[in-house]
C-alpha cells in the first residue's frame, strides 16, 4: 500500500481556500469537482482494496510454505484482510449513497458535504484502522521470518534488526503526518467552501 494513497486524492483537486472562497467561481467548478471527487475515491478504494488481496495472497504463501512454523502469518492475513476489508466496505457505502446526476446542484452539494465529513473522520481514526494493523503485521512478518533464520545470518543482526524497526516507524509517522496535513491544508478549507456555497442557495435552488 502506498505511503501517499490518502493524501493523493486531495492533491488531485485545486487547493482550496475556504470561507474567502468566491460563491460564483465555486457554482462554476462545482459539477467539475463533483465528478473528480467520486472518481478519484473510486480509484483509491479499488487500489488499495486490489493492494489489500495481493499482499494477503503472498503474505499467505509465505506462511503456508513455512508449514507450522509460518502460524504467525495467520495473523498476518487477518489484519492485512482487515484493512482491505475497510476498502471494500468503502465503495459499497459509496454505491449505496451515489447522486443521480440530474439531481440538483443543492443535493449534491450536500452530498458532497457528508463524503468529506465521512473522509474526514476516517482520517482521524487512520492510526487504529489502517497504520497500527498495518504496523503490526509487519512486526509478526518480520519476528517470524527473524526466528527461522539460522544464528550469525543479516536478518538475525540486531543492527539490521534495529534499522528496520526504524524505517517501519518513519513510513507510519510519514502517512501520519500526510493525512494530518491533507485535512489541515486541503479537506478543511473544502468542507468550508462547499459549507458557504450551500447557504448560498435559495430554499428553492
Amino acid at each position: 500500500m502506498n505511503l501517499d494513497d490518502w493524501e493523493f486524492i486531495w492533491k488531485r483537486q485545486p487547493l482550496p481556500v475556504g470561507n474567502s472562497a468566491d460563491i460564483e467561481k465555486l457554482r462554476q467548478t462545482f459539477e467539475a469537482s463533483h465528478r473528480r471527487l467520486a472518481r478519484v475515491l473510486l480509484v483509491r478504494d479499488l487500489t488499495e482494496a486490489g493492494a489489500g488481496v495481493f499482499v494477503t495472497v503472498v503474505f499467505g504463501l509465505i506462511g503456508w510454505h513455512m508449514g507450522r512454523k509460518g502460524w504467525p502469518f495467520v495473523l498476518v492475513v487477518a489484519l492485512c484482510l482487515g484493512v482491505t476489508a475497510v476498502f471494500v466496505r468503502e465503495r459499497m457505502r459509496a454505491r449505496r449513497g451515489r447522486v443521480d446526476p440530474s439531481a440538483p446542484i443543492r443535493v449534491k452539494v450536500e452530498s458532497d458535504l457528508a463524503e468529506l465529513r465521512h473522509q474526514r473522520r476516517m482520517l482521524a481514526g487512520i492510526v487504529g484502522w489502517y497504520i497500527a494493523p498495518i504496523f503490526l503485521a509487519c512486526m509478526i512478518v518480520m519476528a517470524t521470518i527473524t526466528v527461522q533464520t539460522p544464528p550469525g545470518s543479516l536478518q538475525r543482526a540486531p543492527l539490521f534488526m534495529g534499522g528496520m524497526i526504524l524505517f517501519m516507524v518513519g513510513v507510519n509517522v510519514g502517512v501520519w503526518a500526510l493525512n494530518r496535513n491533507a485535512v489541515r491544508k486541503q479537506l478543511d478549507p473544502r468542507i468550508a467552501e462547499l459549507e458557504k456555497l450551500k447557504d448560498a442557495f435559495t430554499p428553492e435552488a
